[in-house]
């Protein structure tokens, strides 16, 4: 019997570490289920738990490297105050000759993956190895006992954890490619209704131990135990998960409650962390070693954040308070993200300039808090210091004000609405641009240690600048308010140039001052553009008309021509009898004087680049102008 592998594998134990509790995890011995042997590796199942046990005495005592009888498989229901009812061994094909246990369970509760010794041959040291095997649900018996296909006569095969999809099996084994010999862990896929050949977890995971009993939450974390990571003593419970390349990630030591002195060999979290089973060899046990249901319970403490001025310590309502859990000192926080206690918090400062949270236990808090015209503020806080007394404060250092710029019509001082602003930081050499609003009023923060120019232009306003001086103590209050006043616009009236009736030359007495008073004007401001729109009165026929707009346009076009203008700058357009500004159309009777303001050519302005300067056009209708005719 001695050459029999025991289920449990049972390892040499290392020196034993402290034990440390944590009030918010509580462990409780299922004691229903107990026994004074060994009893291990509980999955949840249905309404209850499958378990491994060593107290069956059904058939011959194990020898002295094989603590207890031979294991079995039990299931317990749960009551419905919570405890549990009686154990009962599975019906069915499973518990057989020798070691049965450690199971898993497909997504539907149907299909169970076990270890068992194998029972149809030995190794080449003539020991008795272990395999796995599924079994199909029958009612209320498991059947149909099928040995996996990668199992070997030559190397044990055990300890199954399936994922919640049924799709990813891993086991442990000490097959070849294992580390050192001992037992790893391996993972196979179901693809095409086979399971693929075996692989290897990889060194992040598998030492020169062994690693035992692994299992796979609802999330795809993996847990398992082993005895080549360190920790608190014999086999310690760890936790792993899959990286984003698929590769196997330690995530760590499950450390206190769970981990302690002696063997810690199944852990099996449910419920998003907050519960689960858990197995080990622990003092106060009923025996050798005990299932454990666990509840976690995170404890919160109230805190509250005053934020103040750092130099006045007055507080600063509206601050804005941004918290981040960054780290977490309970495992299963770091596992599980805490839930809701994970989630950044962006809190706003009260009239008192206070911001209230629960702060979990255990986690340590990026906090960055900011004000206008104050230097933010970046720090790593753990609970302890947040808890230790309280508000805990946190100064704000003034190093930014606002700076308001507010660009005025001179000498009147009204406002000038949309002007362009642009801020130099002297210092820096950076610029940024700014659109005033409709009060010519724009915002920018700024830097209480530079030096600034302030522009400002709003065609056809000239353009304006002041230099940023002697404001600090502005600064240190957080308000800079700057004017820039722009100096009204010089206002130059285009005249249009009046015909005499059914002509087009240009008439001495006032359509050669007009055009030769427009030639000066443009030398002066050579980026102006004009168009000359050309005009009849109302009597004769329209399309005369038209034809003789057109020809008093191009007598206008040609006296500035010959004069030098560049004739790029001119353009015309003939309107005819059409668009009079009186009501003189046919049919009505007009005096000459009325008749002579529709015979005209008006200039214009297209475009020019020139500040400061503004082109405007008289009101003709109010113009008086002597006809020639008698």
């Amino acid at each position: 019997m001695r050459n029999i592998k025991p289920l449990l594998l049972l390892l040499v134990m290392a020196i034993c570490g402290p034990l440390f509790a944590q009030q918010e995890i509580e462990l409780k011995n299922i004691k229903e289920v107990n026994t004074d042997r060994l009893d291990f590796s509980p999955v949840p199942f249905g309404n209850g738990i499958i378990f491994t046990s060593s107290k069956s005495n059904r058939f011959l005592h194990c020898p002295s490297d094989n603590p207890g009888d031979y294991t079995d498989v039990f299931y317990a229901p749960i009551n419905a105050d919570g405890s549990f009812g009686e154990k009962q061994l599975l019906k069915g094909g499973i518990n057989g000759k020798y070691n049965d246990g450690v199971s898993t369970f497909s997504p539907d509760g149907k299909k169970m993956i076990f270890t068992r010794n194998n029972i149809s041959g030995k190794n080449a040291e003539n020991i008795i190895d272990l395999k796995l095997y599924s079994a199909d649900q029958e009612g209320e018996s498991w059947g149909n006992v099928t040995a996996l296909p990668f199992n070997s006569d030559d190397w044990s095969t055990a300890h199954p954890a399936l994922s919640k999809d049924g799709t990813l099996l891993v086991f442990s084994s000490n097959r070849p490619g294992s580390t050192d010999g001992g037992m790893d862990l391996w993972s196979s896929k179901w693809e095409n209704g086979v399971w693929s050949i075996p692989e290897n977890l990889g060194p992040a995971l598998n030492t020169s131990g062994n690693e035992l009993f692994p299992f796979i939450d609802e999330f795809g974390n993996l847990f398992f135990s082993s005895n080549g990571h360190g920790g608190a003593g014999g086999l310690d419970i760890f936790a792993a998960k899959q990286g984003a390349n698929g590769q196997w990630e330690m995530i760590g030591n499950l450390g206190a409650p769970f981990n302690q002195g002696g063997d810690d060999v199944s852990f099996a979290p449910m419920n998003g962390g907050t519960e689960g089973y858990y197995a080990g060899d622990r003092s106060g046990g009923v025996g050798m070693d005990d299932i454990y249901h666990w509840t976690y319970k995170p404890v919160f403490q109230e805190v509250q954040i005053l934020v103040v001025d750092k130099k006045t310590n007055d507080p600063l309502p509206g601050s804005t308070v941004d918290l981040k859990p960054i780290e977490f000192e309970n495992m299963l926080d770091k596992i599980y993200g805490s839930g809701d206690a994970a989630e950044p918090m962006n809190l706003v400062a009260d009239a008192n300039g206070i911001v209230t949270f629960q702060a979990r236990k255990g986690t340590k808090y990026l906090i960055n808090t900011a004000k206008e015209t104050y230097k933010p503020d970046e720090r790593e806080v753990a609970y302890t210091q947040l808890t230790a007394t309280q508000p805990y404060i946190i100064p704000l250092e003034k190093e930014f004000a606002m700076l308001t710029v507010l660009v005025v019509e001179d000498p009147t001082n009204d406002p000038i609405p949309l002007p362009a602003i642009t801020i130099l930081d002297k210092t820096t050499g950076k610029a940024i641009s700014l659109t005033g609003d409709g009060e010519g009023s724009a915002k920018s923060q700024i830097d209480c240690s530079h030096d600034y120019e302030i522009s400002a232009s709003k065609r056809p306003y000239y353009d304006n600048s002041v230099t940023l001086t002697d404001y600090k103590l502005d600064c240190a209050d957080g308000e800079v308010t700057v004017i820039v006043p722009l100096k009204k616009p010089l206002e130059v009236v285009l005249n249009p140039i009046f015909y005499d009736f059914d002509r087009y030359y240009i008439r001495s007495r006032d359509a050669k001052p007009t055009l030769d008073t427009l030639v000066t004007i443009m030398n002066r401001y050579p980026s102006l553009q004009v168009s000359l729109n050309a005009y009849c009165d109302s009597r004769g026929p329209s399309s005369y008309n038209q034809i003789l707009s057109q020809r008093r346009a191009n007598a206008a076009l040609k006296y500035l021509t010959d004069k030098g203008i560049d004739k790029a700058r001119l353009s015309v357009k003939d309107f005819g009898e059409s668009n009079p500004v009186n009501n003189c159309t046919d049919d009505v009777y007009c005096s000459e004087a009325d008749h002579q303001l529709n015979r005209r050519v008006d200039v214009v302005p297209v475009r020019h680049q020139e500040s400061g300067v503004e082109f405007k056009q008289p009101d003709v209708a109010k113009m008086k102008v002597v006809s020639d005719r008698k």
